[in-house]
């Protein structure tokens, strides 16, 4: 099946059932009657496939870190300003999941074959397991419903259910899945197309996410009255991945050279084809379809100006596995052609590196460097933008976005075996050993599991963890899944939410401002920052760079460091949970809030 069937089947649906459904009570209206939807497979797939609107779009799926701490911008969202409160807070919102509900309570006709049924009922469940997954990082407790409610029914007033409930069903609901999917994935496989595979991953991230939750929120309110350990949550979380490793559908995607920027981890995220050997499911990018994507616009053009910053740039191991300094022998800075020269390749595949070529107006291949009237620190984001100026234009990306892949699958199995104090060393060298060497990492810690602690990630990052596997683990799923929408969650069941306010914004070194830069060694100046109100020589003009009025530059030996000191984020601790929204408990005042709203 192409990919663009599934465009094609939730338009069909759209003109089928045009229904409404705004929260979990609202009468569901059909044009059709409900045995030609529920009577057939056809049916069933055209309502069953509109559930993957559910998925990131084509505008949101590039930016889901929009908040990571490792990510500078020249604009905070109320939430990173602390002004999130029970008032502000908007209603929650249950549509989907009665949606889903739905389609659950319907899908009984016997006209269709039970396999077919419980092919489809699988695919509405993981959908369910994923929703219900949102709503317990974003909120903790809610309200468990599982079936359509009509007005008067008691469950519009029940109280929120709690986190052993939710996490129990979500279990549930992927074991289903799983068992009943008949679509297995494939290396030829659509991964725009949920496999059974998707919800063992779904399992192992929800379990994941909650032993670590309960293990690093211990003796808080935010785990009070759940009985379910993180020991045992640790281990669904182990088991699940390792369903998904020894079924051998997947394995890591390997092959394209490492070079100009490009490379087999890149390829990830700028195939117009997601590689289905290691992306488990992918939200589709086509213009021409009506679903475009906008990574470059947002990347290269618009204002906010994301950027990496270099406490995130020194995570990255040099090629030979030691851990990377930014200074020479002598105490003097590195520059960025020493910076991005010898690293783990996936450096240079996520921002615009010493190596980086892109497609100019002419379409010509050719060195670039980053857009400095577009980066607040210079390390300028590539990793899901496509190559060339064309694609610059707002809504012109055609490339899959992968929303689960098989590395996850490695870093999750890893991370709860060294939880849980079980992680071997053969656990390693498949896992975050088989990461690095795809990175092109040749020595180090491959083969067997590190025994001393980084003093750099400890003391940057993780100043409360001593155990140098989970130090590295941390590492390796900092840099891996950088910019796939996990950070915040993970600072968030770490307890490691201070760090995303008091993350420093420096970014690369520069000899000085007001000077002809070459930042990329070719001979040739690409740069001339400049301060304030000066202005360039004409003859720099064209690569002339004010540096924003928010920055400063720090000396240090041999040169400069450049900073943004954009003010306003806050953290405390009342921030790990959103407030239940005040509208909500006017509703339905058996809600209970938050703790510290």
């Amino acid at each position: 099946m192409e990919k663009r069937v599934i465009k094609y089947i939730v338009l069909l649906l759209t003109a089928m059932l045009a229904f409404q459904a705004c929260d979990l009570t609202e009468t569901q209206k059909s044009t059709a009657d409900a045995a030609l939807v529920f009577g057939s497979e056809t049916g069933l797939k055209t309502y069953c496939y509109s559930f993957y609107g559910l998925l990131p779009n084509g505008s949101s799926v590039s930016r889901q870190d929009a908040m990571a701490d490792y990510l500078a911008k020249n604009k905070l969202e109320r939430y990173e300003q602390g002004n999130l409160t029970p008032d502000t807070q908007s209603s929650w919102e249950w549509s989907d999941i009665r949606s889903v509900n739905y389609f659950l309570d319907h899908n009984k006709y016997e006209s269709v074959p039970l396999n077919i049924r419980n092919n489809y009922s699988g695919i509405a469940r993981f959908f369910r397991a994923m929703l219900y997954y949102d709503m317990l990082v974003w909120y903790g407790e809610v309200p468990w419903i599982d079936h359509v409610l009509n007005p008067g029914d008691p469950e519009l007033l029940a109280p929120r259910d709690s986190r052993d409930v939710i996490i129990t069903h979500i279990m549930e609901d992927c074991d289903f899945a799983f068992e009943h999917i008949l679509e297995t994935g494939s290396k030829n496989s659509n991964a725009c197309l949920v496999n059974k595979w998707c919800a063992m991953l779904l399992k192992s991230r929800a379990c994941l996410f909650e032993a670590s939750w309960r293990k690093y929120h211990a003796g808080t309110p935010y785990v009070a009255g759940c009985t379910i350990t993180a020991k045992k949550l640790f281990q669904e979380a182990a088991d699940a991945a390792a369903i998904v490793m020894e079924g051998k559908e997947f394995t890591l995607h390997m092959g394209t050279a490492n070079k100009d920027g490009k490379g087999s981890y890149r390829d990830l995220f700028i195939s117009e084809k997601a590689p289905a050997d290691e992306v488990m499911l992918a939200v589709e990018s086509d213009p021409s379809l009506s679903s475009p994507g906008y990574a470059n616009h947002y990347y290269n053009v618009q204002d906010i100006r994301v950027s990496l910053t270099r406490p995130f740039m020194n995570l990255y191991l040099n090629a030979d596995g030691t851990p990377y300094s930014e200074t020479r022998a002598d105490g003097t800075y590195k520059s960025f052609l020493e910076e991005t020269t010898g690293r783990d390749y996936r450096l240079n595949q996520t921002i615009r590196a010493c190596d980086y070529t892109y497609k100019n107006a002419k379409g010509e291949w050719a060195l670039t460097t980053a857009d400095y009237n577009h980066t607040l620190t210079g390390y300028h984001v590539t990793k899901f933008s496509q190559d060339g100026v064309s694609y610059d234009e707002y809504g012109a990306n055609s490339n899959d976005i992968p929303v689960m892949r098989y590395a996850e699958v490695l870093l999750n199995y890893a991370e709860a075996k060294a939880e849980l104090g079980t992680l071997t060393d053969k656990d390693w060298k498949e896992t975050i050993g088989a990461l690095r060497r795809r990175a092109g990492i040749t020595g180090g810690d491959l083969d067997a599991k590190p025994t001393v602690v980084d003093n750099y990630v400890k003391s940057t990052f993780f100043p409360n963890i001593t155990n140098p596997e989970i130090l590295e683990i941390r590492r390796e799923r900092t840099i891996e899944l950088c910019l796939e929408g996990f950070r915040m969650r993970d600072l968030k069941r770490w307890g490691c939410g201070s760090l995303w306010a008091s993350a420093k914004w420096t970014g690369i070194v520069i000899a000085g401002t007001n000077m002809p830069l070459d930042m990329n060694g070719d001979g040739v100046a690409d740069v001339y920052f400049t301060i304030g109100d000066s202005s360039a020589p004409a003859q720099y003009a064209n690569i002339a760079a004010a540096l924003p009025k928010d920055a400063s530059l720090i000396s240090v030996t041999g040169g400069k460091v450049i900073q943004y000191n954009l003010a306003g984020r806050v953290w405390n601790d009342r921030m790990y949970l959103d407030p239940i929204a005040s509208s909500d408990r006017l509703q339905n005042p058996n809600l209970t809030q938050n703790p510290g709203y």
